[in-house]
């Protein structure tokens, strides 16, 4: 079983030096980006994802199963990623003149989310596998901060807290791809950001993030 976060390459449209024009303000497909970026985004996950397949299948015998885990989309136009927030944050940075704007116009982060469909259609098209079973998971963002043994147990932890806890893990996940873009000197600051972000919204914005997971079987022949 793989549990891994899908990163691409950066869709070629996006990573020359029309990319301020293209997608200006956002860091990825976001839902203000053009049709353009979101074609751009699946082309290329529909690209590295037949490589993966191609890549599995060859480690497998005929018959062999895989099981796989990694974030997904959902059609759930209140749902907030946390893509979108961390570039919320930098636009902040931006207005308030501790980011260069063209830093954030020229930065596209390497990931998209597909959807269980989008997903569905690579394995088929790929054709080294047949789908089995697939599932769409929604978690808190602060899962795993303590053990749910009673319904009671979240309120050992105020919301300050819960997202605090949820900004170190995003963190953890994003500061690698930030980093080499952006500089050392603002990770603190933008993850603060981050968090106290995620306080003011939490009450009036879906939090939660999708997992799909799947599992798969080599085709004989």
């Amino acid at each position: 079983m793989g549990c891994f976060l899908f990163f691409l390459r950066v869709p070629e449209e996006l990573a020359g030096e029309v990319a301020p024009v293209i997608n200006k303000g956002n860091i990825y497909a976001a839902k203000t980006s053009p049709p353009a970026v979101h074609k751009a985004y699946l082309e290329q996950f529909q690209k590295d994802f037949k490589i993966f397949l191609r890549s599995r299948s060859e480690e497998l015998v005929p018959g062999g199963a895989m099981v796989l885990t990694f974030p997904g989309r959902l059609a759930d136009p209140e749902l907030m990623t946390f893509w979108e927030i961390t570039g919320m944050a930098l636009h902040d940075m931006v207005l308030e003149n501790l980011i260069e704007g063209e830093k954030l116009d020229s930065f596209n982060i390497p990931v998209y989310c597909p959807t269980a469909k989008e997903v569905e259609q690579v394995i088929e098209a790929e054709g080294s596998f047949t789908l089995t079973r697939m599932e769409c998971f929604n978690m808190d963002w602060y899962a795993g901060m303590y053990k749910c043994d009673n319904e009671d147990s979240a309120k050992h932890f105020n919301e300050q807290k819960k997202c605090k806890f949820a900004a170190d893990h995003v963190r953890a996940v994003l500061e690698p791809v930030l980093k080499p873009h952006f500089g050392a000197a603002i990770m603190d600051d933008l993850f603060l950001r981050f968090a106290t972000k995620l306080v003011h919204l939490v009450d009036v914005k879906n939090l939660k993030f999708a997992n799909l997971t799947m599992s798969m079987t080599k085709n004989i022949g």
